[in-house]
């Protein structure tokens, strides 16, 4: 019995994804177009018009809530801070394919270029402090972005 205990840890050490995975997590996501781009230091205000939902998985299902504007069910102006996370990926539309940026200032270029055009950005969020307001407005007040679509990859 001292012997298989040890054993047992050293196979958990070498597959740590088979014993700690649950399927358990939630993602937050933001998609639209981005206007009003402003930078004060590393944080970037922003107002995106489109989407913000919750994707909530367990094992093998996955839970969304979306929210949009409740008087028309389209597209809502969100309000957002956002800063570029430690890793940021820069990734293709499909999101097949992305390429790490490492740069401080990679998320600012890509927001300013995209800024006042009809490009639709999809964001992945981190550490996410979010407002709930009166009929159903959202303000995100902080999060990092650690994904984004960038449209000049290909």
């Amino acid at each position: 019995m001292r012997r298989l205990l040890p054993a047992a840890f050293a196979l958990a050490a070498l597959f740590p994804a088979g014993v700690c995975a649950k399927g358990e997590g939630v993602g937050l996501w933001m998609e639209g177009t981005v206007s009003e781009v402003k930078a004060e230091g590393q944080r970037v205000r922003l107002v995106l018009t489109g989407r913000f939902w919750f994707e909530q998985h367990r094992n093998q299902q996955a839970s969304v809530i979306e929210v949009r504007d409740l008087r028309t069910g389209g597209p809502a102006s969100i309000p957002a801070t956002l800063t570029q996370g430690k890793m940021f990926f820069a990734m293709v539309e499909n999101w097949r394919g992305g390429a790490i940026r490492e740069d401080r200032g990679a998320l600012l270029r890509l927001l300013q270029s995209a800024a006042g055009s009809p490009q639709v950005l999809k964001f992945e969020l981190a550490n996410a402090r979010l407002k709930f307001g009166s009929i159903g407005k959202l303000t995100v007040e902080s999060a990092q972005v650690i994904r984004a679509t960038d449209p000049k990859l290909r």
